[in-house]
């Protein structure tokens, strides 16, 4: 499902809906200040948080001020997510990746994820009829992914809301995705994700 607001990405919520796109382009001001960081600066950070806390503890996470518009995102998508899935306390990883990540097809043990990719390419996902589900899990992504011109990806400042194995009634059928393959000519990524946390 893919939506041109924020309001639109609660559509994740419908039983048959494992994927909300918030399709808008990454704002300039997030871009420029990360221009001025060099990579090797970028942040990697993991919090536990609330809506009513995020930016005192990602200040607290953090020793080098991140850049303004980066923590009003933040801020942003963690009020945005606590409300849509009526959860308190909200885990959340920014996160610098210089490899491949999650290079193999698999679906997640979580209930709703939240991901956002700041610089470089997007997630990696495939539509629920593209994916041979009982080839997850064996390394082999051309198994899972038999056809790979249905391959689809998030965009860089798409916030995708993907619905994991652990979602009520979801299991089975969670968004099937990986990460994109590394590229050393662009640099590392800048992922940001969201889960629901503990307690």
């Amino acid at each position: 499902m893919r939506c041109t607001t924020g309001g639109g990405l609660r559509a994740i919520l419908e039983p048959d809906v494992t994927l909300a796109v918030w399709e808008r382009s990454l704002p300039p001001e997030i871009g420029a200040g990360l221009d001025r960081m060099p990579a090797a600066g970028w942040p990697s950070l993991r919090v536990e948080t609330t809506a009513a806390r995020v930016r005192g503890d990602l200040a607290a996470a953090w020793p080098d001020p991140l850049p303004d518009a980066l923590t009003a995102d933040i801020v942003h998508l963690v009020r945005l997510y606590a409300d849509l899935t009526a959860t308190r306390k909200v885990a959340v990883r920014l996160e610098t990746v210089a490899g491949h990540g999650c290079r193999y097809f698999h679906a997640d043990s979580v209930g709703i994820r939240l991901l956002c990719t700041y610089r470089g390419a997007g997630t990696l996902w495939l539509p629920d009829d593209a994916v041979v589900r009982k080839a997850l899990g064996r390394g082999d992504n051309a198994a899972v992914a038999p056809d790979p011109s249905r391959i689809r990806a998030l965009a860089c400042g798409h916030v995708g809301l993907m619905k994991g194995e652990a979602w009520p009634r979801n299991r089975g059928r969670g968004l099937v995705h990986r990460s994109p393959p590394a590229d050393p000519r662009h640099g590392p990524r800048l992922l940001l994700c969201f889960d629901h946390a503990e307690g």
